[in-house]
């Protein structure tokens, strides 16, 4: 059902233009001051009404549903027309003197800033529209995933919006096959796509079709036609993937060293270089791993294990006796089947620690564990899939890829063994509790709808990476230095993370070269490192900001410390750091300690 502006866009609207009545922490008081606010409110408002009209499913998601009927343009036209706003849109921006603005303008101003700066460099340098498919399965995936899995609207006028954008499907399959040039598309691209193709048709059949009986006879009959037709444009489209995009893929994965540099910076909004990056991960790595020597010597010991060491073993005893003690962790898994039960498991006893503790003030709003949709698929093990800025009350999605069917026996045992019973504490605290689903909800409250869109993923990631340390320094037991192996198993996974995503994409890591990596310095599974292998070659930067995002939360951390000296408590620093959204962290750190937002 098309609409035209709803409430809910008023609300959109709303509170872009209240960006400009953010109070001043400088006390400004100027007319060149207000006048500025104003034409910053002004310029957010804009920007976030053609965001959400470029972007219709990314606008559902972030709970404007003006745009529910409506597909992305992914045509030659759309994009140029997409750069021209964005353009035009940064030339207004380089004319705001920021100095006159408010400091939460300021700190809004620098996100947007950097935000378009990534649009054009897309556009006009990365051309990822050219050569990654997975950007459309996305698009795709998500526009229609998002109408049915929350219940933000009456389910009748969410079917019809399916409907509209089922019925759009067809046009916007033939732009993205216009768009892409098999020769520069990467096979594992090509790959991965085919395979969530498949996955927005199970979302027609799983999702919408079976709700169709809450409509009349007319309506019922325009849905089930729509559904026809998008399977059928689906269908075709992955007929073209298979016999003609897959075949003809020859497209690098690596995306080079100048492009990424790039991509780093805004990614992490940081000046750090990728080789001061990938330098600074390895000296981590050593150091997590010394760390990790010592606690197996303790969890050998417990277990009276002949594999305890006396002084100065050399590295591969050291290795060894790591391992060792890993297995010892490792026995303790879930069955296949239970690994569902395991992540709600372990999300109830989180909740209960964190909520006793008061370590942080805990959200209003309901989390639960579901299964990765299948358009997903294929590239992480879990996410957390939290509502939009405008629809915060609705549920928080903590969602867990299921082992494939196909998988055999052994590399089933493997993916166990890597996620075994603590290490799916480990993945419910980074992801829910009190990781993503806590700071998700945090930032959510804060009055800026822009920084909620542009939210930084270092600051996030990094955010559930410190989680992780920190429920390890407050819970875990000195008699379980099993539990504490696996804390720091997964701190190096985190920092490995970045020396992938360099090796990959700057020099020029082989297959084995990612796998000798990861399945020696970094002590992951096999199974595990596939998964990873995979990723880094589909995506780049994002790897890197679990590393950085980690080191810049303890830094903040440790900063609040001594400044606040007797008055520092987990719970208000928490609090604190998290009530400014999810700006990049130096800007937090400019807002919490009244320090130059530069």
């Amino acid at each position: 059902m098309s609409r035209g502006p709803s409430r809910r866009e008023a609300v959109l609207l709303s509170a872009a233009a209240g960006l400009s009545a953010l109070t001043s922490c400088s006390r400004q008081t100027s007319s060149a001051a207000a006048a500025s606010d104003e034409d910053f409110g002004a310029l957010s408002s804009d920007w976030l009404r053609s965001y959400t009209r470029q972007r219709p499913s990314a606008a559902t998601a972030l709970g404007e549903h003006a745009f529910d009927s409506d597909l992305e343009d992914v045509s030659e036209a759309g994009r140029q027309a997409a750069s021209t706003e964005i353009r035009a849109l940064r030339e207004r921006l380089s004319m705001i003197d920021r100095s006159t603005l408010s400091r939460d303008n300021q700190v809004d101003a620098v996100m947007l800033s950097e935000h378009l700066e990534g649009q054009l460099f897309a556009y006009d340098d990365l051309q990822d529209w050219l050569w990654d498919p997975l950007r459309y399965s996305e698009a795709a995936g998500n526009a229609l995933y998002g109408l049915m899995a929350r219940d933000f609207g009456p389910l009748p006028e969410r079917l019809l919006s399916a409907a509209s954008r089922m019925e759009k499907l067809p046009l916007f399959m033939q732009q993205a096959q216009k768009s892409l040039t098999p020769e520069r598309t990467p096979r594992i691209h090509a790959e991965t796509y085919l395979a969530q193709m498949a996955g927005v048709v199970s979302i027609i059949d799983s999702l919408i079709k079976p709700q169709s009986s809450v409509l009349g006879p007319s309506d019922r009959s325009r849905l089930e036609s729509a559904a026809a037709t998008a399977k059928t444009a689906v269908e075709a489209h992955s007929s073209w993937v298979r016999s003609t995009l897959i075949p003809a893929s020859s497209g690098d994965f690596r995306i080079g060293s100048g492009l990424f540099e790039t991509k780093l910076r805004l990614a992490l909004s940081a000046t750090i270089s990728g080789a001061d990056l990938r330098q600074q991960a390895i000296k981590d790595i050593d150091e997590v791993r010394s760390e990790m020597f010592d606690v197996a010597q303790t969890a050998l010991a417990a277990n009276n294990s002949n594999e305890r060491l006396g002084p100065a073993p050399s590295a591969d005893r050291k290795d060894a006796a790591i391992r060792a003690a890993l297995k010892l962790a490792y026995a303790d898994r879930p069955a296949r089947e239970d690994l569902f039960s395991k992540a709600a498991e372990t999300l109830e006893t989180t909740t209960r620690f964190v909520r006793e503790r008061d370590l942080i003030t805990l959200p209003d709003a309901p989390v639960r564990v579901i299964e990765m949709p299948e358009f997903q698929q294929g590239v992480a093990v879990a996410y957390c899939d939290s509502p939009g800025p405008l629809d915060r009350h609705l549920e928080t999605f903590y969602a867990v890829s299921p082992i494939p069917a196909s998988w055999s026996d052994d590399r089933t045992q493997s993916f166990l063994r890597e996620y075994n019973s603590r290490s799916i504490d480990e993945l419910t605290i980074h992801e829910a509790m009190p990781g993503h689903f806590v700071q998700l909800w945090h930032a959510n409250r804060h009055p800026s709808t822009l920084r909620a869109v542009l939210g930084s993923g270092t600051f996030i990631e990094g955010w559930a990476c410190y989680a992780e340390d920190m429920m390890s320094e407050v819970r875990d037991a000195p008699g379980d230095p099993l539990r504490r192996l696996i804390t720091l198993k997964w701190r190096l996974r985190s920092i490995a993370n970045a020396a992938l995503d360099h090796g990959i994409h700057v020099d020029n890591w082989s297959e084995a070269d990612a796998m000798s990596f990861m399945t020696g310095a970094a002590l992951q599974e096999e199974s595990e490192a596939r998964g990873k292998w995979t990723r880094a070659r589909v995506s780049s930067t994002q790897l890197s900001t679990y590393y950085v995002g980690w080191r810049e939360h303890h830094a903040l951390r440790d900063e609040a410390k001594r400044r606040w000296q007797s008055e520092f408590t987990l719970k208000n620093y928490h609090d604190t750091v998290l009530s400014h959204g999810s700006p990049p962290s130096r800007l937090v750190r400019a807002l919490m300690f009244d320090e130059m937002i530069a």
